[in-house]
């Protein structure tokens, strides 16, 4: 019977030797024969073997229940291990069924959002109350909103990237920073969430979307309209005023591309 050494099986297979020598470890895959020097041969039971281990690690198969099939195998075991097969195919099937439909959702919300105007008119909307994860540290910046989403999405989904691609990551402004023209400090960060443990309250909200997110001057130009559009209609402000990202960092590396959707909480003087 013809062997091999290790390290021909490590090239043939591309498998690592370090993997080789654990597999050996835990008596899933022990060489055919080891010389008094510790040159390890393999032969073409091993290489079956491998083939097998190979295909099931694809599939997400963990090692332990992987020597539980493949050692002292029976027709049995056979038939069991075909059934570990088919439930880990389906499972990666469903996985990626998920993804599919998180990325058409992605896909429909850009073609939507990209088609906004340059330079939208202000309007009197009535929001739902929303749930959302709220991060109340202080930021100065959007850079460090982001930052702090990164850490309501370590804190509450893992590894998941629940929010990003959907506009549903935003901050609020302080009533107090707002009436200040102190539009780049945040109160808190949010991302909406039916699970969410934090409300944003109902109610009426004056809302105007713009684009970019880099020229604080800029985006001064357009919460003072907002300030105008109360003044004239007899608005005043009823809470934090609320910065919604529908287009951001997620999605392009160019600030004039930020999408942002401000709403203001208003009631009647």
């Amino acid at each position: 019977m013809k062997l091999y050494r290790i390290g021909q099986i490590s090239k043939l297979y591309d498998v690592s030797v370090d993997t080789l020598r654990h597999y050996e470890k835990i008596g899933l895959l022990e060489p055919e024969y080891v010389k008094d020097n510790g040159y390890r041969y393999y032969s073409n039971r091993q290489i079956w073997k491998l083939n097998v281990i190979r295909t099931l690690r694809h599939l997400d198969i963990g090692l332990l229940d992987i020597k539980d099939h493949l050692v002292d195998r029976t027709i049995g075991k056979s038939e069991s291990l075909i059934e570990l097969q088919l439930e880990a195919i389906e499972q990666q099937q469903a996985e990626l069924q998920g993804l599919k439909q998180d990325l058409q959702l992605r896909k429909k919300h850009l073609v939507t959002t990209k088609q906004t105007p340059d330079d939208m008119e202000i309007e009197l909307k009535t929001l739902p109350e929303r749930k959302c994860w709220v991060n109340k540290k202080q930021a100065t910046s959007f850079w460090d909103v982001d930052r702090m989403h990164k850490e309501i999405e370590a804190n509450h989904f893992g590894e998941e990237t629940r929010y990003t691609g959907f506009g549903n990551a935003g901050a609020r402004i302080a009533h107090k920073h707002f009436d200040a023209g102190k539009y780049g400090i945040y109160s808190e960060s949010f991302i909406l969430d039916e699970a969410g443990d934090h409300t944003l309250a109902g109610g009426q909200y004056l809302c105007l979307n713009f684009w970019g997110h880099d020229d604080m001057e800029d985006i001064k130009r357009h919460y003072d309209r907002v300030k105008v559009y109360m003044a004239e209609n007899g608005l005043a402000m009823n809470g934090p005023a609320i910065e919604l990202y529908k287009i951001d960092i997620h999605e392009t590396d160019n600030p004039d591309e930020f999408l942002t959707e401000l709403q203001v909480p208003v009631r009647l003087q």
